[in-house]
């Protein structure tokens, strides 16, 4: 092709036929047909003289009476070549182009008009691209755990739950047990339901409230009747004392509480508790402000119910053990069930022998020690009762965090900022995270002797008899 010469293309967008003829840059020779690669040539690249062919569109003032001219905007903006796209991606169907253009009439040139007679038709009305759709809104804690699988329930019995030993009666007796008391998948969703309502609900009035479940619902270690402990979390003020700070916020809460529930009470307690009853699903729930250690020593407890399959059962019968005999209420002076899952923990660390539990933080050795002890259920419990009969309590206190018995006297000085010298008294153990004492519910003489005696007397009934019902108090 010579320097210069007209270059043709068919206005059409078709290559096979003849078609209307747009002369650039010179006069009209003869209907010549090009080949796609060579037009696709002549937009990019090309050499001087050889302009790119432009998509032609009308402008206002040279159609002023043409129809849609006085108005070319779409959505409040100039309709341009970004918004002429939406045609190359196919975005409009066919119906879409009767409806604009008419039925039974050519659609338009690729250019954006049609060149009809020496004179132009209207222009075409483009619309607006829909909005891409927003980014997925996250999904709240509550419905992750209800749209997940429930990973707590035992169903299956463990394989060396019998030796052929003197303990398999028992525990048997206590694998039973555990099994019936266990929190079900029914009653875990009913306090995840509750917790969505509660967390919509407060986040809708008090936006800036955080909502936690913690406690045995989620460490593993609930039993079916356990309550639903949760945690209120507000940022603190400097300002403002703790524990000040925390009745405050849950008299706040305690006035919309009373709306469903008029028997909702708050213990002003060292740690302020509003307990209130969801009638609907039959839950008692404990709700504290800002107590958020009880998050951490939730996952601390969660990893440890995972370390053996032994430790959830000598839980729950303890659990269960405690309750029989009238000893696991803290609002009564006794021992909270907190304390006792810590109880079993340190026992498991440093009074079965080899142990079975590392210190909390010492997760290498835990494999190590639950496979070389394989002694029964029965045996483990039996040793447990016999472990605080003839704990030290008044010279050292149970500690999870080292893995053994420390003096009471280096808790006292412990220079935690929650720690109160005071409240290690007659039974003492230790908290693995703020070093405070979870027992110092225990103060009275009377009541500290009824739990140390509850062990030895079990201990010695159970010892001669090897039934669970020795164990248990007897009528």
């Amino acid at each position: 092709m010579n320097e210069g010469a007209p270059m043709m293309y068919h206005g059409s967008g078709g290559f096979g036929g003849p078609g209307q003829i747009f002369m650039m840059g010179g006069q009209e020779r003869a209907s010549r047909h090009y080949p796609l690669d060579a037009l696709q040539s002549l937009g990019g690249g090309s050499p001087a003289g050889h302009a790119t062919p432009r998509r032609w569109q009308p402008r206002r003032d040279r159609h002023p009476n043409a129809k849609g001219a006085g108005d070319n905007t779409a959505f409040g903006y100039d309709s341009d070549d970004s918004s002429l796209s939406s045609n190359a991606s196919g975005s409009n169907k066919s119906g879409e182009k009767e409806l604009l253009w008419g039925a039974g009439e050519d659609p338009p040139l690729r250019g954006g008009a049609q060149l009809l007679a020496g004179g132009y038709a209207a222009a075409r009305e483009w619309r607006g691209r829909r909005p891409r759709d927003p980014r997925p809104q996250r999904r709240i804690a509550p419905e992750r755990y209800l749209n997940g699988s429930y990973p707590f329930q035992v169903k299956f019995t463990p394989d060396d739950l019998l030796n052929g030993s003197k303990w398999d009666t028992l525990s048997q007796e206590i694998w039973d047990k555990f099994i019936k008391s266990q929190q079900t998948e029914e009653t875990f969703r009913k306090k995840m339901n509750l917790w969505r309502y509660l967390f919509i609900t407060i986040k809708t009035i008090f936006p800036r409230y955080g909502l936690y479940v913690v406690g045995s619902t989620m460490s593993g270690f609930g039993l079916d009747s356990s309550d639903m402990d949760l945690c209120l979390y507000v940022r603190p003020v400097d300002e403002l004392e703790p524990r000040a700070h925390a009745l405050l916020h849950l008299n706040y809460i305690l006035s919309y509480i009373r709306s469903f529930d008029p028997n909702a009470e708050l213990i002003q307690a060292k740690v302020p508790i509003l307990k209130f009853r969801d009638s609907r699903n039959g839950l008692q729930v404990d709700l504290n402000c800002n107590n958020v250690v009880g998050i951490r020593n939730t996952n601390l407890l969660h990893c440890y119910s995972r370390l053996d399959w032994r430790v959830r059962p000598l839980v729950a019968l303890t659990k269960l053990w405690a309750q029989a005999h009238d000893i696991n209420d803290a609002r009564h002076r006794t021992l909270s069930s907190y304390s006792l899952t810590l109880m079993v923990i340190h026992f498991l660390q440093c009074g079965a022998a080899p142990r079975i539990l590392p210190r909390a933080g010492d997760a290498g050795a835990a494999a190590a020690g639950a496979a070389r002890n394989r002694q029964p259920l029965a045996e483990l419990f039996l040793q447990l009762l016999r472990y605080y009969a003839e704990f030290p309590y008044d010279s050292m206190a149970v500690s999870v965090r080292a893995g053994a018995m420390v003096p009471v006297a280096d808790c006292r000085s412990n220079k935690a900022h929650k720690n109160d010298p005071h409240q290690w008294k007659l039974l003492c153990v230790e908290e693995p995270f703020d070093l405070t004492n979870t027992a110092r519910s225990v103060y009275d003489p009377e009541t500290f002797e009824k739990i140390v005696n509850t062990f030895r007397e079990s201990y010695k009934r159970l010892a001669a008899g090897l039934r669970l019902a020795d164990a248990w108090p007897q009528r």
